[in-house]
Protein backbone atom coordinates (compact mmCIF):
# COMPACT_ATOMS: atom_id res chain seq x y z
CA UNK A 1 0.00 0.00 0.00
CA UNK A 2 2.90 2.75 0.94
CA UNK A 3 4.51 1.53 -2.32
CA UNK A 4 1.70 2.51 -4.62
CA UNK A 5 0.86 6.04 -2.58
CA UNK A 6 4.35 6.29 -3.37
CA UNK A 7 4.02 5.04 -7.19
CA UNK A 8 0.91 7.84 -7.26
CA UNK A 9 2.70 10.59 -5.76
CA UNK A 10 5.55 10.59 -8.62
CA UNK A 11 3.20 10.20 -11.36
CA UNK A 12 1.60 13.26 -9.67
CA UNK A 13 5.00 15.10 -9.69
CA UNK A 14 6.09 14.26 -13.50
CA UNK A 15 2.41 14.86 -14.69
CA UNK A 16 2.53 18.59 -12.86
CA UNK A 17 5.94 18.99 -14.50
CA UNK A 18 4.87 17.84 -17.45
CA UNK A 19 2.16 20.23 -17.25
CA UNK A 20 4.62 23.29 -16.28
CA UNK A 21 6.43 22.49 -19.39
CA UNK A 22 3.78 22.97 -21.38
CA UNK A 23 2.52 26.12 -20.44
CA UNK A 24 6.37 27.42 -20.48
CA UNK A 25 5.87 26.58 -23.89
CA UNK A 26 2.94 28.28 -24.86
CA UNK A 27 3.94 31.39 -22.74
CA UNK A 28 7.69 31.66 -24.70
CA UNK A 29 5.38 31.27 -27.88
CA UNK A 30 3.37 34.33 -27.63
CA UNK A 31 6.73 35.84 -25.69
CA UNK A 32 8.41 35.84 -28.76
CA UNK A 33 5.60 36.91 -30.88
CA UNK A 34 4.73 40.07 -28.81
CA UNK A 35 8.71 40.99 -29.28
CA UNK A 36 8.20 40.48 -33.16
CA UNK A 37 9.53 37.26 -34.21
CA UNK A 38 5.93 36.20 -35.74
CA UNK A 39 7.70 32.71 -36.72
CA UNK A 40 9.44 31.44 -34.24
CA UNK A 41 11.30 28.37 -34.65
CA UNK A 42 10.77 25.32 -31.96
CA UNK A 43 14.78 26.07 -30.90
CA UNK A 44 13.74 30.34 -30.74
CA UNK A 45 10.70 28.73 -28.21
CA UNK A 46 12.73 25.77 -26.60
CA UNK A 47 15.57 28.82 -25.69
CA UNK A 48 12.90 31.21 -24.47
CA UNK A 49 11.43 28.72 -22.49
CA UNK A 50 14.97 27.40 -20.88
CA UNK A 51 13.83 23.77 -21.40
CA UNK A 52 15.19 21.93 -24.65
CA UNK A 53 13.93 20.98 -27.74
CA UNK A 54 13.23 17.76 -27.43
CA UNK A 55 11.10 18.85 -24.71
CA UNK A 56 8.96 21.25 -26.98
CA UNK A 57 8.48 18.66 -29.44
CA UNK A 58 7.38 15.95 -26.89
CA UNK A 59 4.55 18.20 -26.23
CA UNK A 60 4.28 19.46 -29.62
CA UNK A 61 5.30 16.90 -32.18
CA UNK A 62 5.06 19.39 -34.91
CA UNK A 63 4.53 23.54 -34.98
CA UNK A 64 1.07 23.21 -36.08
CA UNK A 65 0.20 21.97 -33.02
CA UNK A 66 1.35 24.83 -31.32
CA UNK A 67 -0.16 27.50 -33.33
CA UNK A 68 -3.50 25.48 -32.93
CA UNK A 69 -3.01 26.20 -29.15
CA UNK A 70 -2.00 29.85 -30.01
CA UNK A 71 -5.07 30.33 -31.91
CA UNK A 72 -7.55 29.01 -28.59
CA UNK A 73 -5.95 31.24 -26.79
CA UNK A 74 -7.53 34.04 -28.79
CA UNK A 75 -11.19 33.38 -27.71
CA UNK A 76 -11.28 35.29 -24.75
CA UNK A 77 -10.70 38.29 -26.56
CA UNK A 78 -12.54 37.91 -29.41
CA UNK A 79 -15.78 36.87 -26.70
CA UNK A 80 -15.04 39.96 -24.42
CA UNK A 81 -14.57 43.00 -27.68
CA UNK A 82 -16.12 41.63 -30.53
CA UNK A 83 -19.33 39.09 -29.63
CA UNK A 84 -20.67 40.30 -26.20
CA UNK A 85 -21.79 43.51 -27.35
CA UNK A 86 -24.88 45.83 -26.58
CA UNK A 87 -26.67 45.78 -29.85
CA UNK A 88 -29.63 48.81 -28.63
CA UNK A 89 -29.35 52.20 -29.35
CA UNK A 90 -29.23 54.66 -32.05
CA UNK A 91 -26.97 54.01 -35.14
CA UNK A 92 -24.30 56.62 -33.47
CA UNK A 93 -24.59 54.78 -30.57
CA UNK A 94 -23.69 51.02 -31.86
CA UNK A 95 -20.95 52.54 -34.48
CA UNK A 96 -19.38 53.88 -31.20
CA UNK A 97 -19.34 50.98 -29.47
CA UNK A 98 -18.85 48.46 -32.23
CA UNK A 99 -15.31 50.72 -33.09
CA UNK A 100 -14.38 51.36 -29.74
CA UNK A 101 -14.58 47.65 -29.00
CA UNK A 102 -13.05 46.48 -32.45
CA UNK A 103 -9.76 48.94 -31.76
CA UNK A 104 -10.02 47.48 -27.79
CA UNK A 105 -9.66 43.89 -29.00
CA UNK A 106 -7.40 44.77 -31.90
CA UNK A 107 -4.44 45.98 -29.43
CA UNK A 108 -5.32 43.09 -26.93
CA UNK A 109 -4.09 40.57 -30.04
CA UNK A 110 -2.24 42.99 -31.97
CA UNK A 111 1.07 40.80 -32.00
CA UNK A 112 -1.14 37.83 -32.11
CA UNK A 113 -3.06 38.95 -35.02
CA UNK A 114 0.30 39.72 -36.78
CA UNK A 115 1.78 36.36 -36.41
CA UNK A 116 -1.40 34.73 -37.89
CA UNK A 117 -1.08 37.30 -41.04
CA UNK A 118 2.79 36.16 -41.04
CA UNK A 119 1.49 32.33 -40.65
CA UNK A 120 -0.84 32.23 -42.82
CA UNK A 121 1.17 30.99 -45.85
CA UNK A 122 2.11 27.91 -44.17
CA UNK A 123 -0.21 26.99 -41.88
CA UNK A 124 -3.42 25.06 -42.47
CA UNK A 125 -4.68 25.40 -38.92
CA UNK A 126 -4.13 29.11 -38.34
CA UNK A 127 -5.44 29.50 -42.46
CA UNK A 128 -8.84 27.80 -41.42
CA UNK A 129 -9.05 30.10 -38.39
CA UNK A 130 -8.44 33.09 -39.63
CA UNK A 131 -11.31 32.37 -42.26
CA UNK A 132 -13.70 31.48 -39.43
CA UNK A 133 -12.93 34.32 -37.17
CA UNK A 134 -13.11 36.71 -40.41
CA UNK A 135 -16.90 35.38 -40.97
CA UNK A 136 -17.54 35.94 -37.22
CA UNK A 137 -16.27 39.58 -37.44
CA UNK A 138 -18.35 40.36 -40.51
CA UNK A 139 -21.62 38.39 -39.33
CA UNK A 140 -21.14 40.71 -36.09
CA UNK A 141 -21.15 43.80 -38.16
CA UNK A 142 -24.27 43.33 -39.60
CA UNK A 143 -26.00 41.94 -36.35
CA UNK A 144 -24.33 45.44 -34.94
CA UNK A 145 -25.92 47.27 -37.98
CA UNK A 146 -28.74 45.65 -38.96
CA UNK A 147 -29.29 49.03 -41.23
CA UNK A 148 -26.65 47.62 -43.78
CA UNK A 149 -29.33 44.55 -45.10
CA UNK A 150 -30.44 47.18 -47.24
CA UNK A 151 -27.15 48.72 -48.71
CA UNK A 152 -25.60 46.90 -51.73
CA UNK A 153 -22.92 44.56 -51.08
CA UNK A 154 -20.36 47.31 -52.39
CA UNK A 155 -21.53 48.79 -49.04
CA UNK A 156 -20.99 46.26 -47.26
CA UNK A 157 -17.61 45.36 -47.90
CA UNK A 158 -16.50 49.25 -47.12
CA UNK A 159 -18.36 48.72 -43.49
CA UNK A 160 -16.30 45.23 -43.29
CA UNK A 161 -13.08 47.09 -44.16
CA UNK A 162 -13.25 50.09 -42.12
CA UNK A 163 -13.71 47.40 -39.29
CA UNK A 164 -11.38 45.45 -40.08
CA UNK A 165 -7.61 44.65 -38.64
CA UNK A 166 -6.00 45.59 -41.73
CA UNK A 167 -7.29 48.98 -41.89
CA UNK A 168 -6.58 49.71 -38.09
CA UNK A 169 -3.36 48.69 -38.30
CA UNK A 170 -2.80 51.39 -42.02
CA UNK A 171 -4.11 54.13 -39.84
CA UNK A 172 -2.05 53.48 -36.33
CA UNK A 173 1.04 51.96 -37.50
CA UNK A 174 1.79 52.94 -41.33
CA UNK A 175 0.09 56.23 -40.87
CA UNK A 176 1.24 56.74 -37.13
CA UNK A 177 -2.49 58.17 -36.39
CA UNK A 178 -2.97 57.98 -32.41
CA UNK A 179 -5.84 55.72 -30.93
CA UNK A 180 -8.69 58.54 -30.85
CA UNK A 181 -7.84 59.92 -34.33
CA UNK A 182 -8.55 56.26 -35.52
CA UNK A 183 -11.58 55.69 -33.65
CA UNK A 184 -12.92 59.18 -34.68
CA UNK A 185 -11.94 58.09 -38.40
CA UNK A 186 -13.46 54.62 -38.23
CA UNK A 187 -16.81 55.87 -36.72
CA UNK A 188 -16.90 59.06 -38.60
CA UNK A 189 -16.48 56.86 -42.13
CA UNK A 190 -19.25 54.23 -41.03
CA UNK A 191 -21.78 57.08 -39.95
CA UNK A 192 -21.15 58.57 -43.44
CA UNK A 193 -21.78 55.71 -45.53
CA UNK A 194 -24.71 54.56 -42.92
CA UNK A 195 -26.58 57.74 -43.65
CA UNK A 196 -26.01 58.28 -47.32
CA UNK A 197 -30.16 57.23 -48.62
CA UNK A 198 -29.35 55.33 -51.46
CA UNK A 199 -28.77 51.91 -50.93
Amino acid sequence: MEFECLEIVKQDGRFKRSERSRQAIIDAMIVSMEKGCYIPTAQQVADQAGISIRTVFRHFSEMELLYKEITEIQKPSYAKHFIDQDLTGSIKQRIDRLVDARIAGYLQIFHLEKATHALLWRSAVIRHNYRNSQKLLRSLLFKMLPELATKTSTTHEIADSLTSFEYFERLHTFQELSIDECKNIMKSALNDLLANKKP
